[in-house]
């Protein structure tokens, strides 16, 4: 394996001690009892999520049968989409209800019986938060009964940006009280896990842990594309998430990018007035989270990678309204380095010098840069 294919694996499995052993420890009742287990394991897109059931899984070994199924994150979900996975592996009975339009409930009883063939199993169920409606029945069924299945059933899904009204919400919500269902919440990596990834190629590990905010898929791609400020897989992502928006919701993206590392409520009244109502779907794409009074992006790599991608003419006429609102900010008070920030960013020499004591470059293109 490569170099930073070492990296990539250390990455999404540092920290993760506990969540394997808890995996461990559900499966063993499984196996010893023969009562089943349902674990649901959330967390940000990049967090690690597959690649710590995958681990889990291949430690196993021959011990169990897994059955893999995924949600595709589509506009139009996919039928029944990581049951016709599962289907395609076992046949049988499974296959015969996914393929002739059955019920959620028969599904669910052919999924039973399925599981009960050979024993003990693995079912994974990935990225649910994409499921369709069959799909998340299926897995409300399976919640209920889960307790005479041979098996431990793990399903994934991203919890951030699941807004309040998705449909996995009723879902987590009806099978709370479940007692066989547990719950695995994965965490950004610390500080000190980031400096352990990036001791071997000398990267500052408080600058890395800063711009990715800890989160696996963002450490180990910086890593890997040391001499970019984006990697282009980043960017990739980001903005792939981001066209998902509708367009109020985009612009209303590019004004919070703008603003740096908080973006205030009253701040994107003036950058994006007219967009101010898309705030709630920004939010439920992951891609931003709210505080207070203000919202921010999820990691600072993607603030850059949204920024770097508006056309200049907008990015420069945002950050000269982000420097004229800033000066008479409502509780009358604004750090001189964010004033100063938004004038380098315009380019105009006359604002750098009015509000930052940074050197404009003699060959920067400032009578362009000036025009916004």
């Amino acid at each position: 394996m490569s170099e930073t294919g070492l990296v990539l694996d250390e990455a999404e499995l540092l920290e993760r001690s506990d969540q394997l052993s808890t995996l461990a420890r559900l499966f063993s009742v499984v196996v010893e009892i023969g009562r089943g287990r349902m674990v649901l394991v959330s967390g940000e897109a990049g967090i690690g999520k597959t690649s710590l059931v995958r681990w889990f899984c291949d430690q196993v070994g021959d011990s169990a049968r897994v059955l893999w199924g995924a949600c595709d994150v589509l506009f139009t979900p996919r039928p029944l989409g990581p049951l016709v996975d599962v289907a395609g592996l076992v046949g049988g009975d499974l296959a015969d209800a996914v393929e002739g339009g059955a019920v959620p409930y028969e599904v669910a009883l052919a999924v039973g019986r399925a599981l009960e063939q050979r024993a003990p199993s693995i079912l994974v169920l990935e990225d649910v938060h994409a499921a369709d409606e069959a799909t998340l029945d299926v897995l409300r069924l399976l919640a209920r009964r889960i307790d005479d299945l041979p098996a431990l059933v793990i399903a994934t899904y991203r919890d951030v940006g699941l807004d309040r009204w998705h449909p996995l919400r009723v879902v987590l919500g009806e099978i709370a009280a479940v007692s066989e269902i547990n719950r695995l919440r994965l965490s950004p990596l610390s500080r000190e896990a980031v400096a352990r990834l990036a001791a071997p190629q000398h990267a500052a590990a408080d600058d890395l842990h800063r711009k990715t905010g800890g989160n696996p898929f963002f450490v180990t791609e910086a890593l890997a594309a040391a001499d970019e400020e984006i990697p282009a897989t980043v960017r990739d992502a980001v903005l792939g998430r981001a066209a998902r928006l509708s367009p109020g919701a985009r612009r209303l993206l590019d004004a919070i990018a703008v603003a740096g590392k908080q973006a205030e409520l009253w701040l994107l009244d003036v950058l994006a007035a007219d967009c101010s109502q898309c705030l709630e779907e920004c939010i439920g794409s992951g891609i931003v989270v709210a505080h207070s009074r203000s919202v921010a992006f999820s990691h600072e790599l993607a603030r850059l990678a949204v920024e770097d991608s508006i056309p200049i003419q907008r990015r420069l006429a945002l950050h000269r309204a982000a420097l004229a609102a800033l000066q008479s900010a409502p509780d009358g008070a604004c750090e001189p380095s964010r004033l100063a920030n938004h004038a380098q960013a315009t380019g105009d020499p006359e604002l750098v010098l009015r509000f930052g004591s940074y050197k404009f470059p003699s060959d920067a293109p400032s009578s362009d840069l000036g025009q916004a």
